[in-house]
């Protein structure tokens, strides 16, 4: 098999893959992306959290994102059942990286983002599948790829970034990908045209419709297009009818919920109904020797709070530190990723601990007319992505907060 060299292997051209390929590139090292697909391509998780902006503010792209896509400066929360609805602005979240961020389709982002690692100086390999990885004494050193067109090339590394999303590459081959209990969803995507929207700054709010079998978001791009769509239970999805169409049951879901079924009225659907199964989970380990895992390649939550994208993005950031300064120090052990891992898996815990109050008891204190403005400013923080670095006392007392809801 033909074999080439480089500094960094990065497998996953998506967000997290793409961000920390640029900033590895941009600091001088030889770094290969290997992506499986030829983008663009559709994908889902297609709102940001202000926090995001770090690194594409860093990156250059600030003001062509700007020109592009549409500013999201709050999100909208409603409860289905009991009718309250809630406005958590950026402007009212503790500490937070900015005050709005943007809506952005997939397709369309992340190859602008995979570009602008090109760009920089990544090697670019798209329509090349990783297909396993190589360790050498204990260490990964690269991995064996299979390109569209069937040819088969190896690519020896001095450290592995495994940002392969949902496939999760290296959590997979070790058989450490441990389920959430209680998070099993799926979800239910789509576009529409002319759904209605708010005025003003709120006109880019993400809106999140809880109903009892799930949650509906409802994301405003710039011009008329919405990415509509539901995270429902797993019981909500067997309820489907044998042989009933996927658009069916999903017009069946929209029914159940008067303020979604409201806002598609007169709305045009422009894409067919995508299902995608949604089943969080985390591995005991996101980092060893010579490999880290950046992005859904280190674990999921619920997207309910944009989770993914700004870990994926964080998470590139805080990869290629800790890639940068193991190659600066010439220690590229476990030990040189452990402080990556750690603040990686603090923030998830943050995100998880939120999703399962929220899904518990804590959405119905957070709508009543009469919730402590503390409460409501903690839960604009998450909702901003300010879920990196040490725990200031907001964070201390929202995780207290989660904990009670999620004891009851």
């Amino acid at each position: 098999m033909p074999t080439r060299s480089c500094d960094v292997l990065v497998i996953g051209g998506g967000p997290a893959g793409s961000a920390t390929a640029a900033l590895l590139a941009r600091s001088g090292l030889h770094v290969v992306v290997v992506e499986r697909t030829r983008f663009p391509r559709f994908h889902m998780g297609e709102s940001l959290a202000p926090a995001a902006r770090e690194v594409l503010d860093d990156l250059g792209l600030a003001d062509d994102l700007d020109a592009r896509y549409l500013r999201k400066h709050g999100v909208s929360v409603a409860c289905a059942r009991t009718g309250r609805r809630e406005r958590f602005s950026f402007e009212d979240a503790h500490d937070a990286a900015g005050t709005w961020a943007w809506h952005v389709p997939r397709a369309d982002f992340d190859d602008l983002l995979l570009r602008r690692a090109a760009s920089l100086g990544a090697e670019v390999h798209e329509g090349r599948n990783a297909e396993d990885v190589l360790f050498e004494d204990g260490a990964a050193a690269g991995a064996s790829t299979r390109g569209d067109d069937g040819s088969s090339l190896e690519f020896r590394a001095s450290v592995v970034v495994d940002a392969s999303g949902a496939g999760a590459l290296f959590a997979s081959r070790r058989g450490d990908h441990h389920p959430l209990e209680g998070l099993e969803r799926h979800a239910l995507a789509t576009h529409y045209r002319a759904v209605r929207r708010a005025e003003g700054t709120a006109e880019g709010d993400l809106e999140l419709v809880a109903f009892p079998h799930g949650w509906f978001w409802n994301i405003p791009f710039a011009g008329e297009v919405h990415s509509v769509g539901a995270v429902c239970a797993a019981s909500w999805i067997r309820a489907r009818l044998p042989a009933e169409p996927l658009e069916a049951f999903f017009a069946r879901t929209v029914d159940d919920v008067a303020a979604v079924r409201s806002a598609l009225d007169g709305a045009t659907r422009l894409t067919p109904v995508l299902s995608h199964p949604s089943v969080a989970w985390q591995p005991s380990r996101r980092a060893g020797e010579g490999w880290l895992a950046v992005g859904d390649a280190g674990g999921t939550t619920d997207p309910l709070l944009c989770a993914g994208t700004t870990l994926a993005l964080g998470g590139a950031v805080r990869a290629a530190r800790a890639v940068r300064a193991s190659f600066d120090s010439g220690d590229r052990s476990s030990r040189a990723f452990a402080g990556f891992a750690s603040e990686l898996d603090a923030a998830s815990a943050i995100y998880l601990e939120t999703t399962r109050a929220v899904h518990a008891d804590l959405l119905d204190d957070l709508l009543e007319a009469d919730a402590p403005r503390a409460l409501r400013r903690a839960f604009a923080s998450v909702l901003a992505g300010n879920v990196f670095g040490d725990d200031p006392a907001w964070r201390l007392a929202w995780r207290e907060a989660c904990a009670d809801c999620n004891d009851d």
